[in-house]
């Protein structure tokens, strides 16, 4: 990606199409665990011959569930999530160095890591990632509601009374799920039991189910916003948490970003 400017009030970010992508993995051996079935992104890439190189995530970083019953279980994981980054980003120059091509853009979907580190400092303002739930409820105290959790802030969202659930795309920046929204996705409506357990069917196909109708439109949407230059950053309007303005088509949007449900599913593709 490179930053180039249309206009005084905005900045962005646009696809450099010289660059070849890689789809980097780091399923549990490549397989969904619930299902026994072979990650799909993998046969994807091979069917468009896009490149990709498989690291294991949860061998070399160990359970997040587990580590949050203690302190030093939590200490422990975010030093290995900061190993393992440190290895997929040698990956990644080392791959570099071998095609003389330079990333200068990342997309975080599914990765449940920790984004810190020499990543975090090479892709600041340059990554986004997927979050399965929506960004503009606060707490009592400011902060976003909905943030962290990874998968299980769905129950917690269907728990606290919402009647439907939606995935952001935001920018990665240093703060857990801080950054500025860029896309909500279309709303998924939740049918099943309540209250909804974690790890339960119920949850899990709500899961599915919002993958494929917020997930992956939000995502798709705000990737092709990018490439065509038309989605960006205000140089001089910041929200209240310092985040600054998103700008889509030159028009300022609200702090939800782009709304996908308030535009033609035409204009989703």
């Amino acid at each position: 990606m490179k930053h180039n400017g249309t206009g005084r009030q905005s900045r962005i970010i646009r696809y450099k199409s010289s660059v070849r992508p890689v789809l980097w993995c780091h399923a549990d051996k490549l397989i969904n665990k619930k299902t026994g079935n072979h990650i799909g992104a993998i046969e994807y890439a091979d069917s468009f011959k896009i490149e990709h190189i498989a690291l294991n995530g949860y061998e070399f970083c160990g359970s997040w569930a587990k580590a949050q019953q203690t302190v030093e279980g939590l200490n422990a994981y975010e030093r290995k999530s900061y190993e393992f980054n440190m290895k997929l980003y040698e990956e990644m120059c080392r791959y570099e160095n071998e095609k003389g091509i330079q990333f200068d853009f990342a997309v975080l979907a599914g990765y449940m890591r920790f984004f810190k580190g020499p990543f975090q400092r090479r892709f600041n303002n340059r990554a986004i990632n997927v979050h399965p739930a929506r960004l503009d409820i606060f707490d009592e105290a400011g902060f976003r509601k909905y943030r962290g959790e990874g998968q299980d802030v769905i129950p917690l969202t269907l728990n606290d009374g919402q009647e439907r659930t939606r995935s952001s795309i935001i920018l990665v920046d240093a703060e857990t799920d801080g950054g500025a929204v860029l896309v909500s996705g279309p709303w998924t409506r939740y049918k099943g039991k309540r209250p909804v357990e974690k790890g339960s069917d119920d949850a899990e196909k709500h899961q599915d189910k919002q993958k494929e109708e917020s997930d992956w439109p939000a995502l798709r949407f705000a990737l092709r916003a990018i490439a065509n230059g038309e989605i960006g950053l205000h140089k001089s309007k910041f929200r209240f948490d310092g985040n600054p303005v998103v700008v889509y088509k030159g028009l300022e949007m609200p702090y939800e970003g782009v709304d996908m449900e308030e535009m033609s599913s035409s204009l989703w593709l």
